[in-house]
């Protein structure tokens, strides 16, 4: 009784995990899920941008990626599918000019073939436009949402990505960009992978402390037993483009993810972060 009150009493103070079940079978086989990686050189060019591909004749299910040594001066505005569901691409442009050397790696979910049936790409875009941006993807009717991934262009360093949220109940996938300074004319698409609905799938989450720290580096809770981690998703709230998503990823064996979130330029407010994973068997 003590040590669950003291891991109650943990989970006020320092954070909040959530898990909302979507649909659930008493047993159920493995997906057989996998993850894909690539790295770009490390040196100080800017922007870069890499690529992944999954075995052939298999299926993207979510697109993440990680900024290695840009310390809060590099954006990650690029983690997206193409519409093959084949190739995952991540990208990278520094926010603030350094002469440091730093990397992007791409890192991706892929399902082999037949395991998932009707995937398919939604992809909502907001812009071109100097406004912040807050496009949703919603899955049609009968699917859920199995992993997402987002893009900005012509941001060029200035538009901070704020999140790719996924709803409970797995239906959408939302991406939200804020201007961290004088943004021109961008825009920023949203993307949900979906598909029909597996035996098991789940939505559990995790949110960081609210505070002036930076970075902070956040993981949800382990999927159940028999599920594999599908997707990841995360959110800032209370920077409003002072802070952006650094690092968005799937953890090797597919039981959890990871989120970094940097703050861009020096910020004295306090903001937390919000971690997701979609769990699916």
């Amino acid at each position: 009784m003590r040590s669950r009150a003291l891991l109650a009493l943990l989970a006020t103070v320092v954070g909040t995990a959530i898990g909302t079940v979507v649909a659930a079978a008493p047993a159920h086989a493995s997906l057989s899920l996998y993850r894909i990686t690539a790295i770009s050189p490390h040196d100080s060019t800017s922007p870069k941008t890499i690529t992944a591909t999954c075995d052939v004749g298999d299926t993207l299910l979510s697109v993440g990626g990680r900024v290695n040594d840009g310390a809060g001066d590099v954006l990650l505005t690029r983690a997206y599918a193409d519409g093959a569901l084949n190739l995952a691409t991540a990208a990278g442009i520094e926010a603030i000019a350094t002469t440091a050397d730093w990397d992007i790696e791409v890192m991706a979910v892929c399902a082999p073939a037949g395991m998932i049936s009707g995937l398919q790409l939604i992809e909502t875009t907001a812009g071109p436009s100097t406004s912040d941006k807050f496009p949703l993807a919603a899955c049609p009717a009968g699917k859920l949402a199995f992993g997402g991934g987002y893009k900005v262009e012509d941001g060029y360093g200035l538009a901070s990505i704020d999140e790719l949220r996924f709803d409970t109940a797995l239906g959408w996938v939302q991406a939200t960009s804020y201007a961290n300074g004088a943004v021109g004319s961008y825009s920023l698409t949203a993307q949900a992978i979906c598909g029909t609905p597996a035996a098991s799938m789940s939505l559990v989450s995790w949110t960081s402390a609210t505070n002036s720290i930076s970075p902070k580096t956040e993981t949800p809770p382990v999927c159940p037993a028999g599920t594999q981690t599908s997707g990841i998703g995360g959110a800032i709230t209370g920077a409003l483009g002072a802070a952006s998503i650094d690092t968005l990823i799937p953890k090797p064996q597919l039981g959890a993810g990871e989120i970094t979130v940097r703050e861009v330029g020096a910020y004295s407010g306090s903001w937390n972060v919000l971690v997701q994973a979609v769990c699916a068997g």
